[in-house]
């Protein structure tokens, strides 16, 4: 068994978009998976099966393991969940966020953005808001605006093309996609899946821009705002 590091992410970037800097901020987790390749057979809605059997107590996620399993929910499934509710308890614990008992996740550290941008008459040719990520119990949602969204995507075919897929080179959509910047997701995502990911990006920006859910497996869907 791996051990697998979400990585520190303690970073200023400047949108491309907008006038005002965004910091971003994900506090070290160690979680013990296995090769992201595990997961492929999944889909989001797998992953949102596993709602029924997760409360809040004290604060804290908890999944009831047992539950999840008799009801045919599978192990590695549910172990890898279980990791991901350790890096969030972990937030809980230095109050960067908390857990309300229906499961909503508020961002306790203040570094949840959102931009209009058409609020500048230089950005007036994009369309919807741009969002850094949001935390959910199954993962983060982050909002693109029309002018990000192209980026992103354009940004996602490069690194398919590029071949290599690395730590360094994930850094950049990992800002808007932290799944993806966890150690365990390098050897299993390969070129073709970051194709997949900007086709879809291209193919759901309707002229507002997308809203991209993406879960700690880096399982991802995609919807136009």
């Amino acid at each position: 068994m791996r051990k697998i590091f979400i990585f520190v992410l303690i970073s200023i970037f400047l949108l491309p978009t907008v006038t005002t800097t965004l910091a971003q901020s994900y506090e070290p987790s160690i979680i013990e998976n296995g090769n992201i390749k595990e997961f492929e057979k999944y889909t989001f809605e797998d992953i949102l099966s596993l709602e029924p059997y997760i409360q809040v107590e004290d604060g804290f996620l908890v999944l009831n393991e047992n539950d999840a399993s008799e009801a045919g929910i599978d192990s590695i499934l549910i172990k890898g969940q279980q990791e991901y509710f350790i890096f969030l308890n972990q937030q809980v614990k230095i109050n960067a966020i908390s857990v309300s008992s229906d499961l909503t996740i508020q961002n306790l550290a203040n570094n949840n953005h959102e931009y209009q941008s058409n609020t500048h008459m230089r950005f007036a040719r994009c369309k919807g808001i741009t969002t850094s990520p949001e935390y959910f119990w199954w993962g983060y949602k982050t909002k693109l605006n029309s002018c990000d969204t192209a980026k992103v995507s354009s940004q996602a075919g490069t690194l398919a093309a590029g071949g290599a897929i690395t730590a360094v080179s994930l850094n950049v959509l990992g800002v808007w996609f932290p799944p993806l910047v966890a150690v365990s997701a390098i050897p299993g995502l390969t070129s073709g899946y970051f194709w997949l990911l900007s086709e879809r990006l291209n193919a759901n920006n309707k002229g507002s821009g997308v809203i991209v859910d993406m879960t700690w497996a880096t399982i991802y869907n995609i919807t136009p705002q």
